[in-house]
């Protein structure tokens, strides 16, 4: 095998807090191997999502593209093309050669279907294949929908079921191939891989049924639990009860947050909540240990880069909020470490604070791997980052937040060193379904692509001077004495969404229920 053409190992989290690594210097968290991970790799300290929700956030990663340009989302009713997700970073590896392989959570639409997820097209792209659609679960044999896939595993808990799939996939095991429900190929020992291990934790889906049960072993049972009373509250933690004026105006967000984020609501519960997260991601952080003695084992560790984020943060009741969608720091950093162990002697600095977004992780991994990144892809790669050199760098990132249901509000904002300038809109979800359930509103998700360019008036405003005020708990925008930034914010804003959606083409998007695949174009 060339060095040019290096296996990768592309590992995502789920509501992963930028700040939950040992690495960050956590007060109480415990991740020896992610930390060795940056000690040998890079560790991006200023890394940010651009889409705060799983689908679109995850679409990114892969497609190398804002939520804007792709166009996928909860609220969409739509998945990705094929002949989108065809430009994808898997897909490009694999038509340059590359064995690919799926062990995990998807979350990404694409190739048609009722949903998006059950047309069985990533089965028939990736060569192996032992994942689920939409959410796992601590205990992901009990799904009933894509649980049957994971009852060949030893284990019963997620981070240890996921483990198996991926040892199988380095190493094959024939009890493990004979019986799983699915065919599981043998990896070509003569062709570079790509592995995507997705994980669902610590999303409140997977550590809100946690049992603790015998089985579960001491690490999702005892572990951190005689530090409950130390576990910290955020900085600007603001109890249910003690909230009296809301941080968003009612008529912008009316504060009714989905119930599987109730346990912000209360120290009590939101320290339980921390010490489960806490768990899981030291679970984790075990895999990735056994990972790398396995792939030394195998002598695949000299030519294999692993690559460790998740796909957007969460809140733990900062200003009295719980759950994500929103673009303030706690959803929109995340962790971020890419190791290379074809660079692991250099003499650089394996800390970055540059601003890297999601999108630039999909041409980052085409670059590492010398494969031709497609014009579709709007990120840059980060190879000149992880080389050590000191190129001229983006000094500002776009974010959105285009779910316009669930009660989440329709937001975009610019963030540079100093300031950070959000705009909301008004919303075009039916009050008395709010929060209740999905609905497919691809009219109104198509218009939210657009409509700021086309000049659609914000019904609220909030502006934050980063340097002087990290914790955003104060709103600056109604002060004359910054009505100068502002303005320049706004327009500025405006010309990076025009940049984030590109051309004038619509997205390459299949409408769910299709009759036949095609492109929507409306």
């Amino acid at each position: 095998m060339s060095e040019s053409q290096p296996n990768i190992i592309y590992i995502l989290g789920d509501d992963h807090r930028a700040e939950q690594l040992g690495s960050r210097n956590h007060p109480i968290l415990q991740t020896p191997n992610l930390d060795a991970l940056a000690r040998d790799g890079v560790l991006f300290t200023n890394a940010f999502c651009t889409s705060p929700a799983c689908t679109p956030s995850r679409t990114c990663h892969y497609t190398g593209q804002w939520e804007r340009r792709h166009g996928i989302n909860f609220n969409s009713g739509s998945s990705l093309h094929p002949g989108a997700w065809d430009k994808s970073f898997p897909m490009q590896l694999k038509q340059a050669g590359y064995f690919m392989g799926w062990v995990g959570k998807n979350h990404v639409p694409a190739g048609g279907g009722k949903s998006g997820y059950d047309s069985g097209y990533f089965e028939d792209v990736f060569d192996y294949w032992y994942g689920n659609h939409g959410h796992s679960g601590f205990y992901p044999k009990e799904q009933a929908d894509g649980g049957e896939i994971y009852r060949n595993a030893r284990a019963d808990t997620q981070v240890e079921v996921f483990e198996e799939g991926l040892q199988n996939f380095l190493n094959p095991q024939a009890d493990f191939i004979e019986n799983c429900s699915r065919s599981l190929p043998r990896r070509p020992e003569d062709q570079p891989f790509c592995l995507c291990v997705t994980f669902n934790l610590p999303h409140p889906y997977g550590t809100g049924n946690m049992q603790m049960r015998p089985s579960d072993g001491e690490m999702y049972i005892t572990r951190y639990r005689d530090r409950f009373d130390e576990v910290p509250l955020p900085a600007t933690y603001l109890p249910f009860r003690d909230i009296v004026e809301p941080r968003i105006p009612h008529d912008v967000y009316s504060g009714i947050y989905l119930p599987e984020y109730d346990y912000v609501r209360a120290p009590c519960s939101l320290r339980e909540r921390r010490i489960r997260e806490y768990q899981t991601i030291t679970g984790m952080d075990r895999m990735l240990g056994n990972l790398r003695v396995a792939l030394d084992r195998l002598s695949l560790a000299d030519n294999t880069i692993i690559v460790f984020s998740t796909d957007h943060g969460t809140h733990h009741g900062e200003h009295g909020l719980g759950g994500k969608c929103f673009l303030y720091e706690e959803d929109i950093r995340i962790p971020l470490i890419i190791f290379d162990p074809r660079r692991m002697d250099a003499t650089f600095e394996r800390s970055r604070d540059e601003f890297v977004v999601v999108p630039d992780l999909a041409p980052t991994m085409l670059d590492l791997c010398g494969v031709e990144i497609p014009d579709s892809m709007q990120g840059t790669s980060l190879s000149p980052l992880l080389q050590g050199e000191t190129p001229r760098w983006r000094t500002e990132i776009f974010t959105e937040q285009l779910m316009d249901i669930q009660n989440y509000p329709r937001s975009e904002s610019i963030r540079t060193g100093n300031w950070k300038y959000i705009r909301y809109f008004a919303r075009t979800e039916d009050p008395k379904q709010a929060g209740r359930k999905f609905r497919s509103t691809l009219d109104d998700y198509t218009e939210c692509l657009t409509s700021s360019l086309n000049g659609e008036t914000p019904v609220y405003e909030e502006l934050f001077s980063l340097s002087d005020d990290p914790g955003e708990t104060t709103n600056l925008a109604g002060e004359s004495t910054n009505a100068d930034t502002l303005e320049v914010l706004r327009k500025r804003l405006t010309e990076l969404a025009r940049e984030a959606k590109g051309d004038d083409q619509p997205p390459m998007t299949i409408p769910f229920e299709a009759d036949s695949i095609g492109v929507v174009r409306s």
